[in-house]
């Protein structure tokens, strides 16, 4: 598996573990965060934390060191590609975040091709 379809797998791993209230709950959060600008800076913080969690584990998984642009690069796409999910979901009570993040995970695997291309 490439270093995308782990990362896709895992989270998508994880998010099927959770409950229909779970994910309602996901949903209140992240209302909360995007409306609190105190709380959008802390999540920014964290996921620049989690950013770097990615980076190491893909480091590590094609013998590099997470310092490098490129591996940096990648995390921090799939970060980004969970603060749309994230933004996304707050704002559309009816979407399926399992959907939004596959299909989101899905357009990074594919390198990010924009409607019409």
């Amino acid at each position: 598996m490439s270093p995308i379809q782990a990362v896709r797998q895992a989270m998508i791993s994880g998010v099927e573990e959770l409950s229909d209230g779970e994910l309602a709950t996901v949903r209140e959060r992240d209302q909360l965060i995007m409306s609190i600008p105190e709380l959008r800076a802390a999540t920014l913080k964290n996921m620049t934390g989690t950013m770097k969690l990615i980076a190491e584990m893909v480091a590590k998984r094609i013998g590099c060191s997470p310092d490098d642009m490129a591996v940096r690069t990648f995390a921090g796409a799939v970060i980004g590609v969970n603060i749309s999910v994230m933004l996304h979901y707050a704002e559309h009570p009816d979407a399926d975040f399992k959907q939004l993040l596959d299909t989101a995970l899905g357009q990074l695997e594919a390198g990010l091709p924009l409607p019409g291309e």
